[in-house]
Order: structure tokens, then C-alpha cells, then sequence
């Protein structure tokens, strides 16, 4: 018998599992046969059609990549590449916060809700009337719905970005960007919090549809753009002072308890009430409320707020173009 040209164990080199397998043989080895397929003869109408199939599919793989690197990124414009990070940064902020399931978005999304139940059934068991109109459950909703777009929004910008933070690193993600993307997904959640509530009232028996929709709406937009021009500020701050977030939070606190969310501040003493007139979030909610309620005519304005909240989104603006974005 011959001896074997390679060590007994290992497969053989390719020019040799292509020899004929006997002297005078013109067949081709064994890997040749395997590659080669099965013969003609063999092949029947059903493998046939199935190789057409992964070769149509491959083919359409091939061409879409094909497709995509027929834009490389240096010949992208700047707002295709902001457009494509702000994605990534979205993806990667409702995976990281809510899971892969649907439960995580449950939750974020229901938790304003039940912060909203637990002041009624308060606002019920201590037998607090309404001090107007005659659903306790439509009066907290009121002054809950601006406040709900406030905190959850400028709260939440602040915080993405001390969790983005090692993102700055890659030159295509930039600070806005970061502070966008989570505003944006903020944005959607109160949207989605507050469509809740109002099926929830709606199916407790509460109207919830304003007298006034237009003015409710105006209240709701300029409380996003409060709550954004706020949260850009607030994530400069706290891109160099990360400590601030704590003294936020007491902000949001006060806030909370002096802008009139659980009474009406025109009852007020006349000192106390002009004082308040000038915190923005109090008038946001006199607004609200007077969409519901037509007998309620308060001395707010939105033009205020709306001018509040232009400044600081310009500053906010300006402090990350001329010194965040260096640090």
C-alpha cells in the first residue's frame, strides 16, 4: 500500500483532496465532489427551487449592503449623521431605562398615573371638596397635567445626561445631542401619561375634554418648551457641577407645592398671589385650568412663560456653544 503523504489524523492539503482517488482516475477528490454539489441526475424540482430562493436572497442581502455603503459617512451631511445619532441615542435610552419588554414602558408610563390616584384618594378620604367645579378627580388633573410635563421633562434631561456621559467621548455624538434624544423621549412619555389619565377619567364617568381645547393645548406646548428650556440650562449646570441634581430635586419639591397644583392661588392674600404670579409653572396652570373650567378667568399669561422659556433655552443654548462643548 502507498505510503500516506500527510500525518495520519489530519485532513488532507486542497491540491490533494482533489487528486483522482485512484491511478488513472479522472474523478474528482472528495471535497471537489462536496463542493461540486449533487449531480444532475439527482437533482430534483424541489432542491432546485430552493436554490433559487438563497440565491435570490443573497442576492438582495448583497445589494442592500451594497446600498448602504454607497453612502459613506464622510460624504453624509451633518444632519443625516445628527439624525442617525439621535436614533442610536433613542434606541439606547428606551432600552437601557424600560428592558426589552413591554412591562419597563408600562411602568414609566404608569407611574405619573398613580402618582395622580394617590392625590385623589387622598384629596377623598380627607374629605377635601374641590375648590371648583364638583369633581375633586378633573381639579387634580388641572394642575397635574402641566406639572406632570415639567418635572418628568427637565428632570429626566438633566439625569440622561449624567448617564450618556461616557457617550461624549465618540466625536459624532455631541452634548445636544444627548440632551434631544432623552427631551424627545420625555416628551413622548408625558404625551402617553397623559392620555392615560384622561382614558382613566374618562372611563370613570369624568369628562375630560376641555371647554377650551385650543388654550389646553397652548397651555401643554408651552409647558414643553418651559420644561425644555429649563433642562438645557439644568444639563450645562450639571455636566460640570454633578452635585446640582440633588438642589434640583429640592427645586422641583418647592415648585411643586407653591404653583397652585392642589388650590387655587387667587385665593390667596393679594401679596402672596402677585408674588406667585411671576413663578412660570402657576401660570401654566391657571391657564390649564381655565380651558376647563370657563367660569374660572385668571390674571396668567402664557406670552410670559413663553418669553421665560425662549431666554433660557438661549442660554442654555449659548453656555453649551461656547463653553460646555469644550470641557
Amino acid at each position: 500500500m502507498a505510503e500516506r503523504p500527510w500525518p495520519r489524523g489530519r485532513r488532507p492539503p486542497r491540491e490533494e483532496a482533489r487528486r483522482p482517488l485512484a491511478a488513472g482516475s479522472s474523478g474528482p477528490g472528495p471535497v471537489a465532489a462536496r463542493a461540486a454539489g449533487p449531480s444532475p441526475a439527482l437533482r430534483t424540482p424541489q432542491r432546485e427551487s430552493r436554490g433559487r430562493r438563497r440565491n435570490l436572497t443573497a442576492g438582495a442581502t448583497t445589494l442592500a449592503h451594497a446600498t448602504d455603503r454607497a453612502t459613506p459617512l464622510h460624504q453624509q451631511s451633518a444632519l443625516q449623521i445628527q439624525l442617525q445619532v439621535l436614533h442610536a441615542l433613542i434606541l439606547r435610552d428606551i432600552r437601557t431605562r424600560f428592558g426589552r419588554t413591554m412591562w419597563g414602558y408600562v411602568i414609566i408610563v404608569g407611574w405619573p398615573v398613580a402618582h395622580l390616584f394617590v392625590l385623589v384618594v387622598t384629596f377623598l378620604v380627607r374629605k377635601v371638596p374641590a375648590p371648583i367645579g364638583e369633581s375633586t378627580a378633573l381639579f387634580i388633573h388641572t394642575g397635574m397635567t402641566p406639572m406632570i410635563i415639567f418635572i418628568y421633562l427637565s428632570r429626566k434631561m438633566m439625569e440622561g445626561v449624567l448617564m450618556n456621559k461616557p457617550l461624549l467621548s465618540f466625536p459624532d455624538v455631541k452634548f445636544l445631542d444627548v440632551c434631544l434624544s432623552r427631551g424627545l423621549v420625555e416628551i413622548l412619555n408625558a404625551c402617553m401619561s397623559v392620555s392615560l389619565i384622561m382614558f382613566i377619567l374618562a372611563v370613570s364617568g369624568v369628562n375630560p375634554i376641555p371647554d377650551n381645547a385650543f388654550l389646553a393645548i397652548m397651555s401643554i406646548l408651552t409647558s414643553i418648551f418651559f420644561a425644555f428650556g429649563l433642562g438645557i440650562v439644568s444639563c450645562n449646570v450639571v455636566h460640570i457641577f454633578p452635585p446640582f441634581q440633588l438642589g434640583f430635586a429640592l427645586f422641583i419639591i418647592l415648585f411643586y407645592a407653591l404653583s397652585g397644583v392642589f388650590f387655587l392661588p387667587d385665593g390667596m392674600p393679594s401679596e402672596i398671589y402677585h408674588v406667585m404670579l411671576w413663578n412660570p409653572m402657576t401660570n401654566l396652570i391657571m391657564v390649564f385650568r381655565s380651558a376647563y373650567y370657563p367660569q374660572y378667568t385668571p390674571d396668567a399669561s402664557l406670552t410670559y412663560v413663553a418669553l421665560v422659556s425662549a431666554l433660557l433655552t438661549f442660554v442654555g443654548l449659548l453656555w453649551e456653544r461656547f463653553f460646555t462643548r469644550y470641557i
